[in-house]
């Protein structure tokens, strides 16, 4: 019988993710989507992408709408979010938890229903990383310590460390007469750690699913290399033909403190520092989507 899997977080990049690797596996898994709003345009886009799957409203915040949602669950693919408004909001008045406690929620409600398996990407504590140099990067510290609450629960935990993302680009564009410029809080000269978290986020989950024995607490780095902003806006130009430029803007991010202080930890140590990881492309057998493969695609975006 197929597997129930409830995906938290079903609209966005990482679940619309799941979604698409794992729908084509009806044999294996059963899909459940979870949104706190059945009525908004992406769920409807992927009613109609994925007609088998079944949708659920709940919210992180209301751990009684999670119980009822993960009611009969096998696997839960869990996501947070730490840029949503209501977090923001928490976050800016000092509740500096927030995120966790929504995972612990979300935690929570899944023991309460024995769920046997959560899928779930952390980030590096980047208080722990830095040696108390970098203590407010509340996004980083607060999923660290959600993976550490899934490891103290009775629930087999499944980890996914994953680089930035390609499709940030996307959204950190401007035009300039006829050039592209792509702002991000990145100097130029910097490498960090890159993926395409629509096409090759999914597969990871559907690899450690596929071999719980192998994987069950194990962190998989989902990167499919180390890139500056200078090298994604030349990809760009080779794929459209556009003049292209990167430019490290980071004024408007640093307006706030714990946004620059995680952007600063990354820019020193690094993304996927401190933590053992297995690297994910040396064993799944699609490979990853490069700066070039992801422009192809995105070939007729203009901002």
């Amino acid at each position: 019988m197929a597997e129930l899997i409830v995906v938290v977080g079903a609209t966005g990049f990482q679940g619309g993710s799941v979604i698409r690797a794992l729908s084509v596996s009806a044999d294996k898994y059963r899909i459940r989507g979870v949104s706190r709003d059945l009525e908004s345009a992406r769920v409807k886009e992927l009613q109609k992408l994925y007609p088998n799957i079944e949708w659920v409203e709940a919210d992180l915040d209301n751990p009684a709408t999670l119980v009822k949602a993960f009611a009969g669950a096998d696997i839960v693919f869990g996501n947070t979010n730490y840029f949503q408004p209501s977090i923001r909001e928490r976050i800016d008045a000092g509740d500096y938890d927030a995120e966790f406690t929504q995972g612990k929620n979300m935690v929570d409600a899944a023991v309460a229903q024995g769920v046997k398996h959560i899928v779930y990407s952390p980030i590096v504590n980047a208080t722990e990383v830095s040696k108390g140099k970098y203590t407010n990067a509340y996004d980083a510290d607060g999923k660290a310590k959600l993976k550490q609450y899934i490891e103290d629960s009775p629930i087999d935990g499944y980890f996914i460390y994953c680089g930035f993302y390609f499709q940030n680009s996307l959204r950190a564009a401007r035009r300039e007469g006829e050039k592209v410029i792509f702002e991000y809080p990145l100097p130029a000269d910097v490498k960090q750690p890159y993926v395409d978290i629509e096409d090759d986020y999914g597969n990871i989950v559907e690899l450690m699913l596929s071999d719980r024995s192998k994987y069950k607490g194990k962190r998989l780095a989902a990167v499919e290399g180390y890139y500056t902003g200078t090298e994604i806006a030349e990809a760009f130009t080779r794929a459209t033909g556009i003049e292209a430029e990167y430019r490290c803007v980071q004024e408007y991010y640093y307006q706030i403190p714990d946004i620059k202080s995680i952007f600063e930890f990354f820019i020193e140590f690094d993304a996927m520092d401190g933590v053992d990881m297995t690297d994910a492309r040396n064993n799944i057998k699609k490979p990853f989507t490069n700066p070039d493969q992801f422009w192809a695609k995105h070939r007729d975006f203009r901002p």
